[in-house]
C-alpha cells in the first residue's frame, strides 16, 4: 500500500500538477461520511474497518488491457477524422460497430473533424474514466459506494433534463459518465485484487 501523500508526489512528478492521490482521498472521506460503514453485497454484509489505511490509501496497478477502454475513446474519435481524410468505408464501419452500443445522436455527441463523434459525450467520457479507473486499486466497499454516487448523478442529470429543468449538457454529461466509468472500472479493479488476494493467501496456507 502506498501512502496518498506519496502516490500524490508520483502523480505530480509524472501527470504535472494535477493531485490525483489527494482528489481520490477527499472523494473517499465524503462517502465515507454519507454511507454507513457496512454495505450488503451479493446478499453479504462487508465490514469496512475504520483504522488507519482503510480508507486515505490507494494502490497503483497496471495490466496490459487496461488501455482497452482508452483505446475504443480513441476509436470513437477517430471515425470523423477518418471520414473526414477521404476514408468513408473505415470511418462507417466504426460509426456502425458503436451504434450497437450507443444512441449516437448528433446533438448529443461532440463535434470534431467536421463530424460527430462515434458516441454520445457521456459514453466517451465513460470508457475515458475506465481507462482510469483500471490503473487505480482501492478498498471494495469505497469502489462500490463509489459507483453508486456516480449512477445517481447520472440518473439525476438525465431526470432533470427530461423534466425540463436544463437543456443540453455535453460537458456535464462527459463529466458525469467520467465519474461513472471511474467508479466502475475501481469496482473491477479491487474484485480482482480481492480475487488474486484470496488465491495468494490460499496457495500460503496450501503450501504451509
Amino acid at each position: 500500500m502506498i501512502p496518498l501523500h506519496r502516490l500524490e508526489t508520483l502523480a505530480l512528478q509524472h501527470f504535472g500538477r494535477v493531485p490525483v492521490a489527494g482528489f481520490l482521498n477527499r472523494l473517499a472521506s465524503g462517502i465515507k461520511a454519507w454511507f454507513p460503514s457496512k454495505l450488503a453485497v451479493n446478499g453479504f454484509a462487508e465490514t469496512v474497518s475504520c483504522q488507519e489505511g482503510s480508507f486515505d490509501t490507494v494502490v497503483p496497478t497496471w495490466n496490459w488491457w487496461a488501455p482497452a477502454p482508452v483505446f475504443l475513446a480513441c476509436a470513437s474519435i477517430a471515425a470523423p477524422f477518418l471520414c473526414s481524410r477521404g476514408f468513408l468505408a473505415l470511418g462507417w464501419a466504426l460509426q456502425r460497430g458503436f451504434a450497437l452500443v450507443c444512441h449516437q445522436e448528433p446533438e448529443r455527441s461532440f463535434c470534431i473533424f467536421n463530424g460527430h463523434v462515434a458516441i454520445c459525450s457521456r459514453c466517451l467520457g465513460i470508457y475515458l474514466g475506465a481507462g482510469l479507473g483500471l490503473l487505480f486499486s482501492m478498498s471494495r466497499i469505497i469502489a462500490l459506494q463509489l459507483l453508486m454516487v456516480a449512477a445517481a448523478f447520472n440518473l439525476l442529470d438525465a431526470a432533470t433534463e427530461v423534466a425540463g429543468l436544463h437543456g443540453n449538457w455535453s460537458r456535464v454529461r462527459f463529466g458525469l459518465g467520467l465519474l461513472f466509468g471511474t467508479a466502475a472500472a475501481l469496482v473491477v479493479r479491487s474484485a480482482m485484487a480481492n480475487k488474486s488476494r484470496s488465491a495468494t493467501e490460499g496457495e500460503i496456507h496450501y503450501s504451509a
